[in-house]
């Protein structure tokens, strides 16, 4: 662990979870111009929501591996699996819910989806693969 007794992976969620953020800010202005002229208030609500929606996941996803790791690999792997089936149930709700809305415009709310989904990945492959982050990083030695 370092000096201030955080393990090596949470500098590296917090950089994802920044990108991310920006991210959704981007989706959310780009996808709002073209929902305007695609399906007026309807494109630019459905692109807002698409956005949101993508940020609370990978939001999800960052603070339950900064949470997790703190914890040994069976309630890692515990903290983790349950953020997982909490997504899915949270998502499958929600996109039960917003498609009964009559605010929503479905080409948009599934593109801007899309294309969150796809951007937030390359954040994370991008920011992972850039982090000096050896696979040893919070190991002790005995002795230590």
């Amino acid at each position: 662990m370092t000096s201030t007794n955080q393990p090596a992976s949470v500098p590296v969620m917090k950089r994802v979870l920044r990108w991310s953020l920006a991210l959704t800010a981007a989706i959310a202005v780009v996808g709002g111009i073209v929902g305007w002229f695609v399906a007026g208030w309807a494109g630019v609500w459905s692109a807002v929501v698409a956005a949101l929606l993508a940020m609370l996941f990978t939001g999800v996803t960052v603070v339950s591996v900064i949470l997790a790791a703190r914890f040994d690999a069976v309630m890692f792997m515990g903290i983790i699996l349950g953020a997982w089936i909490l997504k899915l149930l949270v998502f499958l709700a929600v996109l039960a819910i917003v498609k009964q809305l009559d605010f929503t415009h479905d080409w948009m709310l599934w593109s801007c989806m899309v294309v969150a989904i796809i951007g937030h990945l390359v954040i994370d492959l991008l920011v992972v693969a850039s982090s000096r982050l050896g696979s040893m990083s919070d190991i002790k030695l005995p002795g230590e």
